[in-house]
């Protein structure tokens, strides 16, 4: 898919990928290490993501869970010459869909049956794509969640409390996300007044906790953002991706621990 800015539903994943366009992810990268952010390869499809993949698929699109996967069948023993044989054919199949086990499956309805009723109403919009221009550079953004006014975020944490997740949000710059997808939404003139996580710990009983961050957050966001894509543009005009302490030893000073 070619950028073009507008806001675009039912837009899978592997087409909102090769839109050419900076993303959240670039600007919270680079703002930790510009080294890692040039050398980052494709995202490798770790169980780790294909489970974040399939509870985003259950709690949002529960109807499209078997366009995208498919349950792997119990009985077959890939131990054996022939059982990897079998599971050969399976997989070829199955075409472009992923293959995953039915406990993983299990513990994603879990966790939605813990938070059902916030499950996304039928008038709301999940997976929404948007395209805009930043600061004259183009941008993308994928939303799991709009409900005509917020911007909701759903994620996995190992503290989904208050104390947990706040370490979450400083740990992860998710502030930087929050500011850029509010950015996206008003861009293209939808209203949204606050971005919220709907945040749940990934261990049974799974609870969770919703969280809004204040304006004050927002616009320190925006400022992390502005200094994030110039940094981007630095680097790219000089050629320079800088490591970790390219200026020598750094000291780290009791204080700095806490």
């Amino acid at each position: 898919m070619e950028f073009k800015p507008g806001v675009y539903e039912n837009i899978p994943y592997d087409e909102y990928a090769d839109i050419k366009a900076f993303r959240s992810h670039d600007l919270t990268s680079i703002i930790k290490c510009p080294y890692t952010w040039k050398h980052q390869g494709p995202m490798k499809e770790t169980p780790a993501l294909i489970e974040g993949r399939v509870q985003h698929t259950v709690f949002l699109e529960l109807d499209k869970f078997d366009d995208e996967f498919v349950i792997e069948p119990d009985n077959i023993n890939r131990r054996t010459k022939a059982g990897k044989a079998e599971y050969e054919d399976f997989l070829s199949g199955i075409g472009n869909r992923t293959a995953i086990k039915q406990s993983m499956f299990d513990v994603c309805m879990e966790r939605r049956k813990v938070v059902q009723q916030y499950v996304p109403r039928e008038t709301d919009k999940v997976e929404l794509t948007i395209c805009f221009n930043w600061h004259n550079h183009p941008f993308k953004a994928r939303l799991d969640w709009y409900d005509g006014k917020n911007v909701l975020d759903l994620k996995t944490a190992r503290d989904a409390s208050p104390h947990g997740f706040k370490k979450a949000i400083n740990s992860f710059n998710y502030y930087m996300q929050a500011a850029l997808y509010l950015q996206a939404a008003k861009s293209q003139g939808l209203p949204a007044k606050q971005f919220i996580f709907l945040a749940q710990e990934k261990m049974h009983p799974y609870p969770f906790g919703i969280y809004a961050l204040s304006q004050e957050c927002i616009e320190y966001g925006n400022a992390k953002n502005e200094q994030a894509l110039k940094l981007i543009l630095d680097c790219e005009l000089k050629r320079e991706y800088k490591p970790y302490n390219i200026e020598g030893i750094q000291t780290i000073e009791l204080s700095d621990l806490y």
